[in-house]
């Protein structure tokens, strides 16, 4: 296998798929969520309905999980402290 040097145009290809990926996180758990409203600041959303088995294929679940785990990791999403369930969308962009 031949490797090259990053370059520029590489960085910039890694960020933009970055990007696309952060957003349809994002964009996952709005539309595949219920939006929430509580008496804390943020856009509230309950992930259960994401992971119901009785409503999607094991497949879909763990993708849902998944999005959803990666989304706390990458800061896009916080949990609820007390209702797991709940997710807070942090992403502004």
């Amino acid at each position: 296998m031949t490797s090259h040097p990053i370059t520029p145009a590489d960085v910039q290809l890694l960020r933009r798929g970055l990007a696309i990926g952060n957003r349809a996180v994002v964009e996952t758990i709005e539309c595949e969520g219920v939006r929430v409203h509580l008496a804390e600041p943020g856009r509230w959303y309950d992930t259960r309905p994401m992971l119901d088995p009785r409503e999607h294929a094991s497949e879909m679940i763990d993708m849902a999980a998944e999005a959803i785990s990666y989304g706390e990791t990458a800061g896009l999403v916080r949990r609820h402290a007390e209702h797991r369930h709940l997710v807070c969308i942090l992403m502004t962009d």
